[in-house]
C-alpha cells in the first residue's frame, strides 16, 4: 500500500539537497497536523488507532516539507497514552519523544553524510528489547539514503524478519537511492510539497516576513518550509533582479556580463535556486497571458512587469527557455561530475539567443 500524492513542483524535484541543511522549527496548524500534510496524518492517526500498523513505512518527498515532523508525530500516535487528546506540549510522553528523551524512540542521521552500518547494527540491537514504557519500540532513519551499500543490506534483515512492537520509518528525499529490495518492504508514505498558500501564510504568521515577500520564498522553494527559510535568511532573493534582467533585457548584459552573472551564481552555490527564481517568474508571465486575476501569480510583488513581459514576449520562446533551465538542472541535478559553472554560461547564452536574436554572435548549439 501506498499513499499517493502529486510530484514536487519545479524543474529540480529530483534534488538532494540535504548537504546545507538548517535546523527548521517545528510548524503545525493545530493538534498534530503539519501544514499542507493533514490527510497523511489521518491515515497514520488510523493505523495506530488500529493497533495493527505495518512493521515499516517508507517517507518520501522533496527536502524539507515536513516528513521527519511526521514521523515523530507517528511515534507519539503510537506510544501516547491517550489518543483522545492533541498531540501537543501538555503531554509528557509526546514532549519526551520530541525531544529525544524517550526510551522505546530514537532517530538515526547521517554523520558526515553517511549511515555506516554500525548505527544499523546499534538500530537492530534497539529492536531486540521490547517496549519499556510505549506500545512499540520506534527506530527513525532520517535521510536515509545516505546509508552506504553494507548498511541497507544489514538493515534488510530486520526488514525481513520484524519483530512484534516494533517499527521503523525511513525518511528520505531520494528513495531511488535506496536498494529496491528497501523500498519493496516498506509501505510507501509520499508527501506533496506545502501550498504555496499555506506556507505563506506560516511564514508569515510564525516568521514575521512580509505578505509578499513570504509569497515568493513560498514559491521559489517549492513548497518547502526549510528552504524558504535558507532562501530568506541568505537574502538569496534580494539578488533575483539579476536574474530575472536577463529574461526582461536579453542582451542588454553583453557577453562578459552574462558570464559574470553565471560565475558568480556557481561561485556561491545556488545554481538551483536561481533557476528556480527564473521558473517561477517565466511561470507567472505564462499565466498573465492567459488570464487576468492576479492572485494566481507567485511575484506579486512585480505585477506591471509581468504583465509587460507578457505583451513583448511569444509564449514559444518562453517555453523553449524554460526548456532551457530544465536541461541545466538535470544537469545540475545528475550523478555525472559536471562543471556547474560551463552548464550556467551555456543556459544564459541559450536563452539569451532565444529571446533576443543572435546579436551576439554565438553559434548555434544542435
Amino acid at each position: 500500500m501506498s499513499i499517493e500524492v502529486s510530484p514536487p513542483c519545479g524543474p529540480s524535484s529530483g534534488v538532494d539537497r540535504t548537504t546545507e541543511r538548517r535546523a527548521v522549527t517545528p510548524f503545525r496548524t493545530g493538534g498534530i497536523s503539519p501544514v499542507g500534510h493533514e490527510h497523511v496524518v489521518s491515515v497514520l492517526e488510523r493505523a495506530a488507532r488500529s493497533g495493527k500498523p505495518a512493521h515499516a513505512y517508507l517517507f518520501s518527498g522533496r527536502e524539507g516539507i515536513g516528513k521527519k515532523l511526521v514521523a515523530l508525530q507517528f511515534a507519539c500516535l503510537l506510544n501516547c497514552p491517550d489518543l483522545d487528546h492533541d498531540l501537543d506540549a501538555s503531554c509528557p510522553t509526546c514532549r519526551r519523544i520530541r525531544s529525544g528523551n524517550h526510551p522505546d524512540v530514537i532517530v538515526e542521521s547521517p554523520e558526515r553524510g553517511i549511515i555506516r552500518i554500525e548505527r544499523i547494527r546499534n538500530l537492530r540491537g534497539f529492536f531486540r528489547y521490547a517496549p519499556i514504557e510505549g506500545r512499540f519500540r520506534v527506530a527513525i532513519i532520517d535521510d536515509a539514503h545516505a546509508m552506504n551499500g553494507p548498511a541497507q543490506n544489514a538493515l534488510l534483515k530486520t526488514l525481513e524478519e520484524p519483530p512484534a512492537g516494533r517499527l521503523l520509518i525511513l525518511v528520505t528525499s531520494s528513495p531511488f537511492r535506496l536498494l529496491p529490495t528497501v523500498r519493496s518492504r516498506c509501505r510507501r508514505v509520499r508527501f506533496n510539497p506545502i501550498p504555496v498558500e499555506a506556507l505563506a501564510e506560516v511564514l508569515g504568521r510564525e516568521k514575521g516576513i512580509e505578505p509578499d515577500r513570504a509569497r515568493v520564498l513560498a514559491a521559489v522553494s517549492c513548497g518547502s518550509m526549510s528552504r524558504a527559510l535558507e532562501l530568506d535568511a541568505s537574502h538569496f532573493l534580494d539578488s533575483k533582479e539579476a536574474i530575472i534582467s536577463v529574461l526582461e533585457r536579453p542582451g542588454a548584459q553583453g557577453m562578459s556580463g552574462l558570464l559574470q552573472l553565471s560565475q558568480n551564481m556557481a561561485e556561491g552555490k545556488r545554481v538551483l535556486d536561481a533557476i528556480d527564481v527564473a521558473v517561477t517568474w517565466l511561470r507567472d508571465i505564462l499565466v498573465s497571458k492567459i488570464m487576468s486575476d492576479t492572485s494566481a501569480l507567485f511575484h506579486v510583488d512585480s505585477l506591471d512587469r509581468i504583465s509587460a513581459a507578457a505583451q513583448h514576449q511569444s509564449t514559444e520562446k518562453l517555453l523553449r527557455v524554460y526548456d532551457e533551465m530544465v536541461k541545466a538542472a538535470a544537469l545540475l541535478e545528475s550523478e555525472i561530475n559536471v562543471n556547474a559553472n560551463l552548464v550556467t554560461d551555456v543556459m544564459f547564452l541559450r536563452i539569451t539567443r532565444i529571446l533576443a536574436g543572435p546579436s551576439l554572435g554565438l553559434v548555434t548549439a544542435g
